[in-house]
């Protein structure tokens, strides 16, 4: 057996087949820390979909659900680049990194007062492997089994780098086997009463007003600080913004960006902030148009400047790309630079591609402001060099049947999510050739030295290798530009700043068990 490495090693290390130790958990409520409240008020914009991980995905229900489900691996609370053991108190991959054994935490509790066992494990883990909702992660799993009493395996189609990465994503928490089974019995949908072995569990959930958590006191990590967690409904972000400011709510997702400069100047607010998972981008169609000449892309190229794109189209709450991926995952290379403003340059290719003055053309685009308030500074930019932008909004349906389906469009800007926190997870849902035909390369981009480099990239163990081989990747990509990186949104999350230990984290995990109010 291969062993694994320690889990203090870097995600981008960890998850080249890193393997934690036994580790002894999150941290304790010790009794030297007490919280001076004893209920902490999250204000939220929409309700859960669903409690049951086999049956959701969005990211609202997943931070909630984060509270009271646990997943065999995790990230540490404090630092969401490293691993570190969560129901598996350790692992290890065979010798061509395969099949991952897990070693079961012992007398972990659920919620219903069970003892967790490898049944309830594979249960859980190998129904939501066949769960339409765990699709964009679970490419590389084969199945989960059972080995005894203790110990599950994970059986992979081929070896795959960032496969403990897609682990600790809450589709795969753990739930209890028996609770889902009565809950079927009796007819009642587990989606609305859980089951977990979380620090809390759900007290009651009023639907369309707040979902109420409580400490669950028997969590293997020992009982949380802070007794009461209320997810409370305001969709409207201004009341949410008004309601931080006077104390009504500690903590609200998500402040619009037109309240951040007012909110971080108030005394008895606090903020935490990283990179999120999303790409915003420029996508051409390759295989047809104006744009299937390489040359006018990169024309298109030379016409930007993505720093007043992150102004104008983000406020500035954002880090410009200039690799193909989001900045936040592994893969994504600092040093890598990308095409420079340079109208010269761009009006020159253009000229040499046979419009020497310019051309007009339709950016088919959802009519959200996410996509439309970037769009409108792309479309200014491109203008000085003879491209004239308008713009055909379309509602979101018919949005992802044209454009993602069938490719019947020019060019767009859109958004991409690394599903896993992991460069292969974008780059091969948007440039390999097996995502054409309604997939997600929206572009109708194909190279099969692409292709062969994302494959191997993936299943490579060593991580500077891994990071050579992206290298090359984001070099054919900007010499071919199919697309064209724009910028990776800064999440910010606010909060009462009596709440102490609330750390960063891209897809908003965030460990109240650790937290506390002080006086």
């Amino acid at each position: 057996m291969k062993k694994g490495i320690c889990f203090a090693v870097l995600l981008g290390i960890l998850s080249l087949w890193g393997v934690a130790g036994i580790f002894g958990g999150l941290a304790e409520a010790s009794g030297k820390i007490s919280s001076a409240k004893d209920s902490l008020m999250w204000g939220v914009n929409a309700e859960a979909s669903s409690l049951d991980p086999a049956t959701s995905k969005d990211t609202v229900t997943h931070m909630m659900m984060y509270q009271m489900y646990d997943a065999l691996v995790k990230e540490d609370p404090k630092d969401y680049t490293k691993l570190v053991p969560g129901l598996a108190e350790s692992w290890e991959f065979n010798d061509d990194s395969t099949e991952i054994s897990f070693h079961l935490r012992k007398g972990v509790k659920f919620h219903n007062g069970d003892v967790m066992t490898a049944d309830d494990v594979f249960f859980s883990l190998q129904r939501s492997l066949e769960s339409s909702y765990s699709s964009g992660i679970s490419e590389a799993i084969e199945r989960f089994e059972k080995v005894d009493d203790m110990t599950v395996k994970c059986v992979l189609k081929y070896a795959y780098s960032p496969v403990l990465d897609v682990l600790t994503n809450m589709t795969y928490a753990i739930v209890s086997k028996r609770a889902v089974e009565e809950a079927k019995a009796a007819g009642v949908d587990f989606a609305r009463n859980p089951c977990g072995t979380g620090a809390y569990r759900m007290k009651e959930w009023r639907s369309g007003d707040a979902l109420v958590l409580e400490r669950f006191d028997d969590y293997y990590g020992g009982p949380a600080y802070i007794e009461n967690l209320i997810y409370k409904l305001v969709p409207d972000a201004s009341s949410g913004a008004i309601a931080l400011e006077d104390g009504t709510l500690d903590c609200y997702y998500i402040v619009a960006n037109t309240d951040k400069e007012y909110l971080e100047s108030l005394d008895n607010v606090a903020s935490v902030e990283c990179p999120g998972v999303g790409l915003h981008h420029i996508t051409f169609n390759v295989a047809k148009g104006v744009f299937s000449d390489k040359r006018i892309r990169q024309a298109a190229a030379y016409a930007l400047n993505r720093d007043d794109i992150v102004l104008g189209g983000a406020e500035g709450f954002a880090r410009v790309a200039n690799c193909l991926v989001p900045t936040s995952v592994f893969g994504y290379l600092d040093d890598f630079e990308w095409y420079p403003q340079d109208l010269a340059k761009a009006k020159a290719l253009l000229a040499e591609a046979g419009y020497p003055d310019g051309f007009d053309v339709v950016f088919s685009m959802q009519g959200s402001a996410t996509y439309m308030k970037p769009a409108e500074v792309v479309q200014d930019q491109l203008r000085k060099i003879g491209i004239n932008v308008s713009f055909d909004k379309m509602e979101r349906a018919a949005y992802l049947e044209d454009v993602g389906g069938k490719r019947n469009f020019v060019a767009s800007l859109r958004m991409i999510n690394a599903t896993v926190r992991d460069a292969d997870s974008p780059l091969t849902r948007r440039f390999h050739s097996s995502m054409l035909g309604g997939g997600n390369n929206y572009s109708g981009y194909s190279n099969p030295e692409v292709d062969e480099l994302i494959e191997r990239a993936r299943k490579i163990s060593d991580g500077e290798e891994r990071l050579r081989l992206y290298r090359r990747i984001f070099e054919i990509l900007k010499e071919d530009v199919p697309l064209i990186p724009i910028y990776t949104d800064t999440i910010h999350m606010f909060f009462n700043a009596k709440l102490k230990n609330f750390y960063p984290h891209p897809v908003y995990r965030y460990a109240v068990h650790d937290m506390y109010f002080e006086e």
